[in-house]
């Protein structure tokens, strides 16, 4: 696992998943696609879902099953959805308990993020009796104009704090901003984080310093050509890989999804 480990792999993360072994990672604390509405656009294209909840998990449904499987026995899923498919909720996941975390943060309006947690033997897990997560508005309101729906540092902070051990191996695998993956970094856990969107990968050093730190040196990785380059403009004492090969990775990439297309 440890090619895996500390990057950002840009592509469809279930070929990424379909590449680990069965029971190898502690958490996946992963936010889907809400799909509640149609006409809704990620960087990567419009979300699958439009609406229908049908269409929503016939996309999802694979990815979610795959995680199951990769987690280690007893080991802690999170699954962030949109509330309005609450209805369908017991039928898509089985036994499962709501976590949806309060933030105190003046001045910013928001809707609470609604979260799947069980174990991959499809287990509850209770949440804390307090769940009011302190968020900083102005570190927040600059992710919005980067992502459409991006979660607050702060939030995945208790969420990995709370489910996870120190050294775990966490996996976003719809890591968008990459949240999740500074929230690992900075509680001593290892992380993996996959998304679709190439454009959202290379803004999770942005993430990194909007949370007041130097994260990582991100190494992201291709799935189709397997090349990396390195995001670190931002960490002191850390020299900007000017990396070419990410243009030449890019434009491979598009290649073959246009020619898949055709």
């Amino acid at each position: 696992m440890n090619r895996f480990v500390n990057k950002v792999f840009h592509g469809d993360a279930f070929t990424l998943l379909r590449e680990m072994h069965t029971a190898s990672i502690d958490a996946c604390i992963s936010d889907a696609m809400y799909g509640h509405k149609k006409g809704f656009r990620y960087d990567s294209g419009p979300d699958p879902g439009q609406g229908d909840p049908d269409k929503h998990w016939q996309y999802h449904q694979p990815y979610y099953r795959e995680c199951l499987r990769v987690l280690k026995p007893g080991d802690v899923l999170a699954w962030g959805q949109s509330f309005r498919f609450l209805p369908y909720f017991e039928n898509w996941f089985g036994p499962h308990r709501i976590w949806s975390p309060l933030w105190w943060a003046p001045g910013l309006n928001y809707f609470p993020n609604v979260w799947v947690v069980q174990t991959n033997e499809q287990r509850p897990i209770e949440h804390p009796n307090d769940m009011v997560v302190a968020v900083d508005r102005k570190s927040f309101v600059p992710l919005k104009k980067q992502h459409p729906c991006p979660k607050a540092v702060e939030e995945m902070i208790f969420l990995v704090e709370a489910l996870t051990r120190p050294n775990d191996l966490i996996l976003d695998c719809f890591c968008g901003l990459g949240s999740t993956l500074v929230a690992a970094q900075r509680l001593g856990r290892r992380w993996i984080g996959c998304d679709l969107s190439r454009l959202y990968c290379d803004r999770h050093e942005p993430v990194g310093r909007i949370a007041g730190e130097c994260v990582m040196n991100i190494a992201i990785v291709g799935l189709r050509c397997g090349q990396e380059h390195h995001v670190a403009k931002a960490c002191k004492g850390l020299d900007a890989d000017k990396a070419e090969n990410q243009t030449n990775c890019w434009r491979q990439q598009n290649r073959g999804r246009n020619a898949d297309a055709a």
